[in-house]
């Protein structure tokens, strides 16, 4: 009888100690989930950061360059040479002021390529097949500006050129994600910007780029450390987690989508074990992360920013920077555009807005 006690006490405690165990496994598992769902919160609101202003800095490029008279008389001339000449000059000054890197290219109303920046052997390529996104614009008169799937998947800045009520064609800046690529990598995070497959026949300019499952690599700048890792994941599984836990890495994920909300991509970040401390502490504020990173993006491009938070829209933060670019012959418009705008902020608005656009001129003058 005392031995069948000691037996059943023996089976207690070691039934205790197992619940014990698995309550301290369920709830280290529990705190490493939040830990790892907290950052990738984090890092989804410091990639849509980044990705707009990508889109910000290519539809204010666009359009300045919408104001430039010399594009429209080269469209109205049908000289295609001039209008390489014109974008290829810009591109360069740009370039050498700055370090950004920009590609743009002039569309003629009838989605042909008229010129482009970086080349001047495809004058002529029609761009209807492949670029959708460009139908908007049988419909809206309004700049547009997204990802979107192309020859290359990337960020168009598209903006109408008009003369006197006459549609003269589109000029359009492009960003491949160099600088959002470049931002993660500072952070010891290798970005991976993927294509469905399905997109192959569009991007003809990608078919030679690496595949991974059923995506083909879009940014050029990608790190090849962890593409075998890729090869082996189960894209379905990360998708419906978005955060999986492979080898030695834990691996993030966000939809790519395009301006009509369909997926046409994925966004994947791996991020190194090792690395996840630096970002696990919940009490930390995003905006920590997304100050450095602002300042971070100042070194590597060379170029200002300029917080939305003085703006009401996009629309409302062009009309400054357009401000010196109008032409004679427009400057009425502009300024009756720019009364009925400037007219919904307060007086302490309109005095932020001054300062601020004064101290990004003293910027610009700094690095060139």
């Amino acid at each position: 009888m005392k031995l069948f006690t000691k037996k059943r006490v023996l089976f207690l405690f070691l039934l205790i100690i197992l619940v014990l165990l698995f309550a301290i496994v369920h709830f280290n598992g529990e705190i490493k989930y939040q830990n790892l769902s907290n950052i990738s919160d984090k890092l989804s609101i410091a990639l849509h950061d980044q990705l707009e202003r990508e889109e910000e800095d290519a539809l204010r490029f666009a359009l300045v360059l919408s104001q430039n008279e010399a594009i429209k008389d080269a469209l109205l001339q049908d000289n295609e040479d001039r209008g390489y000449e014109i974008l290829s000059t810009i591109m360069k000054k740009l370039k050498e002021n700055t370090n950004t890197l920009l590609r743009s290219q002039i569309i003629t109303p009838e989605y042909l390529i008229f010129a482009r920046s970086w080349d001047d052997t495809y004058s002529g390529m029609p761009l209807e097949d492949s670029r959708k996104d460009l139908q908007y614009f049988k419909t809206n008169k309004k700049p547009r500006v997204s990802i979107e799937v192309g020859r290359r998947l990337g960020i168009k800045a598209t903006v109408p050129l008009y003369k006197k009520g006459r549609l003269l064609g589109f000029v359009e800046v492009l960003q491949f994600f160099d600088t959002t690529t470049t931002f993660f990598r500072e952070f010891g995070i290798d970005l991976y910007i993927l294509m469905d497959y399905d997109f192959y026949n569009t991007a003809v300019l990608m078919q030679s780029n690496p595949t991974i499952g059923a995506y083909i690599i879009a940014n050029r700048a990608y790190n090849n450390t962890h593409v075998n890792t890729l090869e082996r994941l189960d894209f379905k599984k990360l998708q419906a987690k978005k955060f999986v836990e492979v080898d030695d890495k834990i691996l993030f994920y966000e939809p790519i989508k395009n301006a009509n909300s369909e997926l046409i991509g994925a966004f994947v970040m791996v991020m190194p074990q090792k690395n996840i401390a630096n970002f696990g502490n919940s009490d930390e504020d995003i905006s920590i992360f997304l100050n450095f990173s602002r300042k971070n993006l100042y070194d590597i491009v060379k170029k200002e920013t300029l917080k939305n938070d003085l703006y009401k829209s996009q629309y409302d933060k062009a009309l400054l920077y357009l401000k010196d670019t109008v032409a004679d012959e427009d400057r009425e418009l502009f300024i009756q555009e720019a009364n009925k705008i400037l007219h919904s902020y307060t007086k302490e608005e309109l005095i932020a807005l001054i300062l601020k656009h004064r101290s990004i001129r003293r910027i610009k003058g700094e690095i060139r």
